[in-house]
């Protein structure tokens, strides 16, 4: 049986790179999924093809998630193609290595609304949805899986402004989960460095497993809190132990 059979799912910023690799993930267990992009149009639609061959449906939606209104229009807009929507990705993600020094307005603006903002709004938005459908089962509960990053385990001063906004995300990942049970469950992964499709490395540091995951590792971390009925709150880190160095 699969494990999110005739689920819908909304997974944002997921045309390409690990957001991808999560959606087809959720497709090959029974999920239908809300493809989210910004400007990947081409590399969405062929996203959307492959789930449609998998056998699941497929629906896109653009939204560029700098606009704080977008988050609203995205959510609705996933619930009127669907019908409704039961588990919430927030995968969406801009990274930045400028320090706090270096970092100018306009990089803060963008890193503080895509990382932190619109994950929030979206939630917000799910939840609001939820109460007012009329076509929801009354034992209906929505999951929102938060994409966080191994380096909120510990302050980074080499990427401050992103991580404050990984951070923030971390926090109202923790305050949702009571606020918005017993409806919706609330909890985040944070992975480690992963190896890019294109084959691109990054200095990845040391590991105490000595084994680096890859995206298949962060998407059945997603699967299982997009499952699980009695976890909520939780930080699920997906990084060989990095976290605890």
């Amino acid at each position: 049986m699969n494990l999110l059979e005739d689920k819908v799912a909304l997974v944002t910023g997921c045309a390409v790179r690990l957001g991808r690799e999560v959606a087809l993930a959720m497709a090959r267990e029974g999920c239908d999924i809300v493809v989210h992009y910004r400007q990947s149009t081409v590399e969405a639609e062929a996203l959307a093809e492959e789930i449609r061959d998998i056998g699941r449906q497929a629906w896109l939606v653009c939204g560029d998630f700098t606009n704080p209104y977008a988050p609203d229009i995205v959510m609705k807009t996933a619930w009127e193609m669907a019908g409704w929507v039961d588990i919430l990705v927030n995968n969406a993600s801009v990274y930045s290595q400028v320090t706090l020094e270096d970092a100018t307005v306009e990089e803060f603006d963008e890193l503080w609304h895509v990382n932190a903002l619109a994950p929030i709004l979206l939630a917000k938005a799910l939840a609001r949805c939820a109460a007012e459908s009329e076509i929801l089962p009354d034992d209906y509960c929505g999951r929102i899986v938060n994409i966080l990053d191994r380096r909120v385990a510990k302050p980074d001063k080499d990427t401050l402004p992103y991580w404050i906004t990984k951070k923030s995300l971390e926090a109202f990942t923790m305050g949702a989960a009571l606020e918005l049970a017993p409806r919706i469950t609330v909890n985040a992964v944070a992975p480690g460095p992963v190896l890019a499709p294109e084959g691109m490395s990054e200095l990845a540091g040391p590991m105490p497993l000595a084994v680096r995951c890859i995206p298949s590792d962060i998407a059945q971390a997603v699967i299982y809190l997009a499952r699980a009925t009695t976890v909520t709150g939780q930080i699920l880190y997906v990084d060989s132990g990095q976290h605890l160095l």
